[in-house]
């Protein structure tokens, strides 16, 4: 029995050895971003946060910020593309459960500039996209796409969740999301300039669903007429005017002047 574990060992070390010498070593050896490739991710991260407005300031709504710092990305040495980064910040808003459950109500607002491809929410209520998908995400180091979308948590009240989602839809600045494409970025300092102008979300109650429509009466049929002052009763025939009196008793006079 030793002697085959003996035997195995060398075949183990030579295993181990193919893993370290093989394709995971070249990974070993990585390289940050450049100094343009910085320069760019962190414009894009000013400019995206400036589009992330505060909680609303009522029912003790909080938020949490999730934004990449560009010093955190590298990439193996003999894969390195330039741009190949999407930058991207979240803001999750959370409601807690008003029964102090731990089902709270989470929204959470991401917003990314470069994506490979748009997300199927893009243009609707709950996401847009602006741009045409970037497989080669940020090659060029230029503003190809923005996309911006909203996903629920699934949890928590269901009031909540669909007020908080519609207070965010409403705050959205989808012309300004849409101009920076194509666009050099703005400055850090331009960037913390709009942020500071973005006052907190307002909540908002959301749309009643649109009323069923009105059943019209068939064709042909005729149409019923209000009822006068609200009483029920259908509207009686007007009375005839005093012309039409004057007309009919000159009638009966002339027939009595020829005898018929």
């Amino acid at each position: 029995m030793a002697s085959k574990l003996t035997a195995l060992r060398p075949l183990a070390l030579a295993v181990v050895f193919f893993y370290a010498s093989g394709a995971y070593a070249d990974c070993v050896d990585t390289v940050p971003l450049s100094a343009q490739e910085r320069d760019f991710y962190m414009r894009a991260n000013a400019v995206l946060k400036s589009f992330l407005r505060p909680a609303p300031s009522v029912e003790r709504i909080r938020s949490d910020d999730s934004v990449t710092d560009p010093a955190q990305l590298s990439s193996c040495k003999g894969d390195k593309k330039v741009g190949d980064f999407t930058p991207e910040v979240s803001r999750k808003y959370i409601w807690p459960d008003p029964k102090g459950n731990a089902a709270d109500t989470v929204i959470t607002l991401t917003i990314a500039i470069n994506v490979r491809s748009f997300d199927n929410r893009a243009g609707n209520d709950a996401g847009g996209a602006y741009g045409s998908p970037s497989p080669g995400r940020s090659a060029g180091l230029k503003v190809i796409n923005v996309e911006w979308k909203l996903t629920d948590a699934g949890r928590g009240v269901q009031s909540q969740r669909d007020a908080l989602r519609t207070s965010l839809a409403a705050v959205i600045d989808r012309q300004r999301i849409e101009g920076l494409v194509g666009r050099p970025l703005p400055s850090m300092a331009e960037s913390d300039v709009m942020a500071k102008k973005a006052g907190p979300t307002q909540l908002v109650t959301p749309a009643p669903s649109a009323p069923a429509a009105v059943a019209m009466p068939a064709s042909g049929a005729a149409a019923a007429l209000p009822s006068p002052a609200g009483t029920g009763a259908a509207p009686s025939t007007p009375p005839p005017t005093d012309a039409v009196k004057d007309a009919v008793d000159t009638v009966q006079k002339l027939r009595g002047l020829f005898g018929r």
